[in-house]
């Protein structure tokens, strides 16, 4: 009624904005005017010696860190450094402030300064191929062309990138650098801060609201331009840039850089590759194992293509064998859920003092619990999938909605037996079965459940990269670009479950997974191993993970795509439907189905029930449209909304929720 009110005109509504934001700051610690003369300070360090040797000792660190600051007797030093160099407490310096020894105050801590910001390292040597690669890729961006470079796990990309950036920031430019996953920085970050301190600028969403709100204002620049080296995730292409010059997508393959939900719903690839374009900047994808859609633009013409095919260093790549879980279960070779082959050449890589990672591609206990009686399975009240077996919680979960059951049922509520066990394999089993077959080795695990701390991420990197750990077990977050050089031995323990999920580009996950994860092993010195314990060894992607044959792999996709209409021949455009009422739903579902079959006719496929077909209570239904790539996009955009709108303007489907995702992933 407020609206009303305002539409006739009877009240007027004003909006008040309000700074919320609070700058960060410190305490801080200066000399009074007095004791800033020479006799004055040595005869009250010699009072304090003789009377409060504590104090002395606190008045001592602070004058040594006024001498590192340049010597000024007026020098601010901040608070915190002090009592941490004279291992005090803050009770004492408020003493020593009452005796009139300094005066206290309060700056404001500028984002820039925490940065460490030690004297820069010299920029890292690069090899031959990859002098070559550099020179391949400043000939590209002195073209005005962008390019992949498509470089073997462990080519040390990272070190081309590191002279790119230099280039870029020598020349006063704004450069953007790209990972998929917040647990990608880390390293990076390690490795840039040598080069890069003083213009290193971190954002991502696990960083609190303040230092959000300090990284933009430091990245608009508060009066500053750039230069600007600027690293996150998607999230970090929003940012309010300067002078653009070099963008960098690093793993550009990875379905981390498509954003689902909450709208806006985009491809950050993309996006990055628009700014560079808009801005006349140089834009550089690189990968392992390029998406099939940017290798087909490098056979187009599109993008320059620039390969790094060996590792740094000579290093081999590491070796792949296939474990046949079919003949292992057969022969009874089977340690709980490692072949006997996994299982030797675990000790055999724990043996020689290195270190070993485990990937299964999924969290918790075990996906499902089941009556071993009647098979029945507890799934989630809101959702239609299993809940997932959570052994620390002692608990049912659900992935999607949240929706717990606590404890597990004992008795099975279909035919009442006790006989409820855990079924399938997720990180926590793993975990548990490793204390049992290796007791004396240590393990992490690498997955949503222990990185939810702000730093968890961080500090499993940091400790497994410092040979805290022997083993780490992870789901994909281990695959994707970590380089931790004492790794001997990758395991993967179900490589099947990714060939067999109902997307047309499951192989190409599945390959470009394998491929990652295996990469992580033997990134320095004697060549590494890699195991993928499989029931289809013979499957072609099998064979063409073992070969490294990528060429081969994006061939064949290529093939079957042209064939069955799919990208990159075709864009997609994905029509989401939701309700609560499953009939209304569908009727909804095939109006609008209808409706768009008039227009676009044989583009349009389904409607179709997606795999999980009803999330917190909401049913889905799935239209897919395909546009030929020759089609301008504002060829078909205006009819589909007008489609679209004339669809929601019906009485009926009012309260249907639709989703529209052009490109999804």
């Amino acid at each position: 009624w407020v609206n009303q009110l305002v539409q006739a005109q009877l009240i007027v509504s004003e909006e008040e904005w309000k700074e919320r934001y609070k700058p960060k700051t410190e305490r801080t610690l200066q000399l009074p005017e007095p004791l800033r003369d020479e006799a004055a300070l040595c005869a009250a360090l010699d009072e304090l010696d003789r009377r409060a040797p504590k104090q002395a000792r606190i008045l001592t660190a602070f004058l040594q860190l006024v001498e590192e600051q340049g010597g000024e007797r007026d020098a601010i030093v901040s608070e915190k450094e002090v009592l941490v160099r004279a291992d005090a407490d803050a009770a004492a310096v408020k003493r020593m402030e009452a005796k009139g020894l300094w005066e206290r105050g309060e700056r404001v801590v500028d984002a820039s300064e925490q940065m460490d910001a030690n004297r820069p390292v010299p920029l890292p040597a690069l090899s031959a191929h990859q002098s070559e690669a550099y020179a391949a890729l400043r000939a590209s961006q002195q073209a005005g062309r962008m390019a992949l470079l498509h470089g073997v796990t462990g080519s040390g990309k990272t070190e081309v990138y590191i002279h790119l950036i230099a280039d870029a920031l020598e020349r006063g430019e704004t450069v953007l650098f790209l990972v998929p996953e917040i647990a990608l920085t880390t390293q990076l970050i390690q490795r840039l801060s040598h080069h890069f301190a003083a213009f290193l600028h971190v954002y991502h969403s696990r960083f609190t609201r303040r230092e959000q709100t300090e990284t933009w204002l430091e990245v608009l620049g508060k009066g500053r331009p750039a230069p600007k080296l600027i690293v996150g995730p998607r999230s970090a292409l929003f940012l309010p840039m300067q002078q653009l010059g070099l963008v960098i997508v690093d793993e550009e393959h990875e379905p981390s850089f498509k954003q689902y939900d909450p709208a806006p719903r985009y491809q950050a690839r993309d996006v990055a590759m628009w700014m560079a374009a808009r801005d006349e900047a140089f834009c550089v994808l690189g990968s392992a194992t390029p998406s099939v859609e940017t290798h087909w633009l490098t056979t187009q013409g599109r993008i320059d293509r620039v390969e790094m095919n060996e590792r740094y260093g000579g290093v081999m790549l590491p070796e792949i064998w296939c474990a046949d879980l079919r003949k292992a279960h057969r022969q009874r070779a089977m340690f709980g859920h490692f072949t006997r082959l996994l299982k030797l050449e675990m000790e055999s890589v724990l043996e020689s003092g290195r270190q070993v990672i485990l990937f299964q591609n999924r969290r918790g206990y075990s996906p499902m619990w089941q009556c071993e009686t009647c098979a029945w399975i507890p799934e989630c009240e809101r959702c239609d999938v299993p809940l997932t077996v959570h052994k620390w919680k002692n608990e049912l979960n659900c992935h999607h909605c949240g929706y717990v059951v606590d404890p597990p049922p004992t008795v099975c509520v279909s035919c009442g037996k006790s006989t409820m066990k855990p079924k399938g394999l997720g990180t926590e089993r793993i975990e548990e079965e490793l204390a049992e077959h290796f007791p004396d080795a240590s393990v992490a695990r690498m997955d949503a459940d222990t990185t939810r701390s702000r730093h968890g991420h961080q500090r499993l990197v940091r400790a497994f990269a410092n040979r805290e750990f022997d083993i780490l077990v992870g789901t994909q977050m281990v695959t994707k670009g970590l380089d931790f050089a004492h790794v001997g031995l990758v395991g993967v323990l179900s490589a099947d479950r990714m060939l067999n999920f109902p997307d047309f580009r499951s192989f190409e996950r599945a390959y470009q997974m394998l491929t990652q994860v295996a990469g992580r092993a033997g990134r320095s010195g004697e060549r590494g191993k890699v195991i993928l314990q499989t029931y289809n060894p013979d499957h072609w992607v099998m064979t063409k993970v073992m070969a490294n044959d990528y060429m081969g792999l994006v061939q064949q996709e290529l093939i079957e795509r042209k064939n069955y209409r799919y990208p990159p021949f075709v864009r997609l455009v994905r029509l989401t439907l939701k309700h609560t009422d499953v009939q209304r739903l569908e009727a909804a579902a095939e109006v609008l189905a209808a409706r768009l079959t008039q227009r676009f006719m044989a583009r349009v496929i389904g409607p179709e029930t997606p795999m999980i077909s009803r999330i917190n209570d909401l049913h889905h239904r799935v239209l897919l449209l395909k546009f030929e790539r020759e089609l301008r996009p504002d060829a078909y955009k205006e009819l589909l909304q007008a489609d679209l709108d004339a669809f929601q303007a019906d009485e009926r489907f009012k309260r249907i929720r639709l989703i529209v995702d052009v490109d999804p992933a």
